[in-house]
């Protein structure tokens, strides 16, 4: 075939393959998205040039060299990213090896197989769409090596695609899902998360604060408490060493009681930060695939980063009893040496408040009143830091006001603690559900109250800011929302509902397709009463009633599909096979003329041509009268011919 034709034929299968493997340049290695794609790119300079290929010689040891590096740098070759990019370059190799057309239609099953791999890495609706884009590059370039013209090509692929989508989604949604999602691959090592860390400290939560990335979202089975009542908790610091707060190693606490408030049973779907998992204050029980700890926290069974949802209930505004030890009441009262005049402080505190209670309704009167700023940028605090938060700066986050107040509170003999995980969230109208960002972390106290035997939640920035609870951080923060604080406090209505679209749109995609799992399975099996329990019935019974659906497209495209007559299909399908030999077959070759561009055929095989040829010159050009038995006979033939 000449440079031109090969170029035209095999330039579609390069460049769908350099579509597929571009999003893997975001998670494997630079330098061998680069030499896969110089592979490709290379491959197509000499299917242009109709040059001659490199000897395997050569290209062992260089796949063996590729190999080795993506060894060296990656540490595996198999599981998730080893895996992917062992893949990626024995198609980038594969692509030398491509003779005949077998060799083509090979590499493009691989590319088929290669077009699923970057959603181990991203799940997100816009990799799904990248991932249609791909599959219709792969079909058009199959189309093209079957020697279709570009344009018919690309209805034929898109024809395809489209008449597939039923079968594909009756097969997704029938066959037997895994307890958890098909993306649980082997990771390389922990993947990083952007959330809450291990400590608190002066800035720690406020970094937090420009991160925009969602944590997690939850919907409610009933009506959701009010914004200011979301407080999710992560974490207990109970270890204060004078500016950073921390939780103690051993593990300690006696089982919780919860009276009172009002149940809440909700659901959350997130990846899991470090095992760790967000819960409304108090939950009554673990999710399934997670276990309570002391203090009331939500921790999973086993360490893993992929995207699930946990089924749970709490009980909101309850009273949490728990008894406190005379070890465990002096463990939380520990303070290290300095900030004496907050100590002072804080006796002021209890005395003028008469009590434990009266002592927390002071302390945040002293907060209220005190000239205090909810900011992002608070001044250095020095070695002093408590004392020069409460007496010199006056400002601060969250952190800041936790910080304080926990000591103020074991400085005037009471127990304390801090928690840090959300505050709020962004409620979505058009999804029903709550979506809890990295901006929305937060801090706030939990004090002992002896005479009531119960942990208290003391929130003390809602007292400096409370537009903090009521309307979450970003509209609070005059940092957020523009120089002046007031002109741009909200983005525009038409951006604000475009917002949540998406994100409702994200919400459907996670929740059904990526989180599309055993349990949700079987929900769907007893709402279209196939059973209760996903066995080989109802499967069956599910797989032969989708599949007599999904077939309707099919069968009315087949009965409505153009029939060419069986001289012009035959003709057709004959040059299409000619072209596959290898022979540059343009739409302007007449019989002749494509007898003579095949004369280097092996003979046998162009003897055959030969004799077809001569019988469709004569039933097309000599005949008086249509021969219909005749023509659907030669027809036969010319689709035998190889």
């Amino acid at each position: 075939m000449s440079g031109a034709g090969s170029a035209m034929r095999h330039g579609p299968a390069l460049l769908a393959l350099a579509w597929v493997m571009l999003p893997l340049a975001w998670f494997l290695p630079l330098w061998l998205m680069a030499l896969g794609g110089a592979a490709l790119l290379g491959r197509g300079w000499l299917a242009r040039r109709a040059g001659r290929l490199p000897s395997r010689w050569l290209l062992l040891p260089l796949l063996m060299l590729s190999i080795g590096g993506a060894w060296l740098q990656l540490g595996t070759l198999i599981g998730r990213e080893g895996g992917v990019a062992l893949l990626v370059l024995l198609t980038a190799f594969k692509a030398y090896e491509t003779a005949t057309p077998r060799d083509w239609r090979v590499l493009l099953a691989l590319g088929f197989f290669l077009a699923a791999m970057p959603l181990l890495f991203n799940q997100s609706p816009l990799m799904a769409a990248w991932l249609v884009a791909a599959l219709l590059l792969l079909t058009w370039a199959t189309a093209m090596l079957a020697g279709g013209l570009p344009r018919g090509s690309w209805r034929s692929a898109a024809q395809a695609l489209l008449l597939s989508l039923p079968i594909m989604l009756v097969l997704f949604v029938m066959m037997p899902r895994l307890p958890e999602p098909l993306w649980s691959m082997p990771r390389q090592q922990p993947v990083a998360s952007s959330g809450l860390g291990e400590d608190m400290e002066p800035g720690s939560i406020s970094k937090l604060i420009l991160n925009r990335e969602p944590a997690f979202s939850a919907v409610f089975d009933g009506p959701p408490p009010r914004q200011d009542q979301l407080y999710w908790r992560v974490m207990l610091l109970d270890a204060f060493d004078g500016r950073r707060w921390r939780r103690a190693a051993e593990e300690r606490g006696s089982p919780l009681a919860v009276t009172g408030g009002r149940e809440l049973a909700y659901s959350l779907t997130l990846r899991a930060d470090q095992g760790r998992l967000p819960a409304l204050e108090m939950p009554l029980g673990a999710a399934p695939g997670s276990h309570l700890e002391s203090g009331g926290l939500l921790r999973q069974d086993r360490s893993q980063d992929d995207l699930a949802r946990y089924p749970l209930v709490s009980m909101v505004d309850a009273r949490v009893t728990e008894p406190l030890s005379a070890g465990r009441r002096g463990f939380y009262l520990q303070l290290p040496p300095g900030n004496a005049r907050s100590r002072a402080l804080a006796w002021q505190l209890r005395q003028r408040g008469g009590g434990e209670s009266g002592f927390v309704r002071e302390a945040l009167q002293y907060l209220r009143l005190g000239g205090f700023r909810y900011t992002l940028q608070p001044p250095l605090l020095g070695e002093q830091p408590v004392d020069a938060f409460l007496f010199g700066a006056r400002q601060g986050f969250c952190e800041h006001y936790a910080s304080a107040f926990a000591f103020l509170a074991r400085a005037a003999g009471m127990p304390a603690r801090v928690v840090i995980g959300y505050q709020g969230g962004e409620y979505n109208p058009l999804g029903r559900f709550w979506l809890v960002r990295s901006s929305d972390a937060h801090a706030w106290v939990e004090v002992w109250l002896a005479d009531q035997r119960q942990w208290l939640r003391v929130d003390p920035t809602s007292v400096v800011s409370p537009n903090r609870l009521e309307q979450g951080a970003e509209q609070s923060l005059p940092a957020l929302r523009g120089a002046d604080g007031a002109g741009a406090a909200l983005p525009p209505q038409w951006l604000r509902r475009w917002r949540q679209q998406w994100q409702a749109a994200d919400f459907a995609w996670q929740q059904w397709v990526v989180g599309y799992d055993a349990a949700r399975q079987r929900g769907l099996f007893r709402r279209l009463g196939l059973g209760d329990d996903v066995d080989g019935g109802s499967v069956v019974r599910g797989l032969i009633i989708g599949m007599a659906l999904a077939l309707l497209p099919l069968a009315w495209w087949w009965r409505r599909r153009p029939r060419l007559p069986p001289l012009a299909e035959g003709w057709m399908r004959l040059r299409q096979r000619v072209a596959q030999r290898g022979v540059a077959v343009s739409p302007a070759l007449g019989p002749i003329e494509l007898l003579k561009a095949a004369q280097g055929l092996p003979r046998e095989d162009f003897a055959r041509l030969q004799r077809l040829v001569k019988e469709y010159v004569e039933l097309r050009y000599r005949q008086q009268q249509a021969d219909a038995g005749r023509e659907r006979r030669w027809l036969r033939q010319a689709r035998r011919w190889k």
